[in-house]
């Protein structure tokens, strides 16, 4: 599923105050890749993300999958949309306490229409000895697992991350962002990565660089750092 941003902006307006999140973005994904969107706060980056898998409208311009044009999709053809082909990982975990790992992971699992087994995907990440564990009774390495494991049980076709490592720190991190890896090269998973961490953009097959709201430069980056190399400073 290949991703299209044709001349996209965002623009918040509060009283007299506007701001351009975005301005002028044109920007394809190829379906399977590993891309980096890199940036200091208040670049973009985030905004970014949002438009792009539709948690957020843009104010101008398009949003393409395909053939399908969802920046014209309404709030209900986005949710149906997101639910069957999208997968997040954020910096802040959002698991349930009241439910162990296995039962949280389910949960991605019962939104989709064609989900991996939980059992695998919880090897793939580390979890299995730990699926009757709650969630209070992990680390944040662990928890952060979890979060990618509901994720990628849905068997989505694209995982956007925001800031997957940004609490956590180098040994965790590296273990989170060797999954994150693994499963794109195992499950073909077009896999967006937003950071602040020049290092961490060296994993990928392309690296956008974003400066007050636009792209600055695209490296298509011919010699990938795997993740187990990469320097965290």
């Amino acid at each position: 599923m290949s991703i299209e941003l044709k001349n996209v902006y965002k623009i918040y307006q509060s009283g007299d105050i506007r701001t351009e999140a975005l301005k002028n973005v044109d920007l394809s994904i190829k379906n399977g890749e590993f891309l980096v969107v890199l940036g200091p706060s208040g670049s973009g980056k985030s905004t970014l993300l949002n438009v792009i898998s539709g948690l957020d409208n843009v104010t101008s311009g398009t949003v393409k999958y395909n053939e399908d044009i969802i920046s014209d999709y309404n709030v209900d053809q986005l949710t149906k949309f997101r639910r069957e082909n999208l997968g997040f990982i954020f910096q802040q975990y959002n698991l349930l306490q009241n439910l162990n790992v296995e039962d949280n992971v389910k949960m991605g699992a019962d939104i989709s229409e064609n989900p991996l087994d939980v059992d695998e995907i919880l090897d793939k990440v580390g979890l299995k000895k730990m699926k009757y564990k709650y969630t209070y009774q992990l680390s944040g390495g662990e928890q952060q697992r979890v979060s990618i494991a509901r994720s990628i049980v849905k068997n989505p076709n694209i995982m956007f991350c925001d800031e997957p490592t940004g609490s956590l720190d180098e040994k965790t991190g590296k273990q989170i962002l060797e999954i994150l890896e693994k499963l794109n090269k195992e499950y073909k998973t077009t896999t967006v990565v937003i950071t602040h961490n020049p290092n961490i953009a060296n994993m990928g097959d392309r690296i956008i660089k974003m400066n007050s709201g636009e792209i600055e430069k695209i490296i298509i980056n011919k010699n990938k750092v795997p993740a187990k190399e990469i320097k965290w400073s």
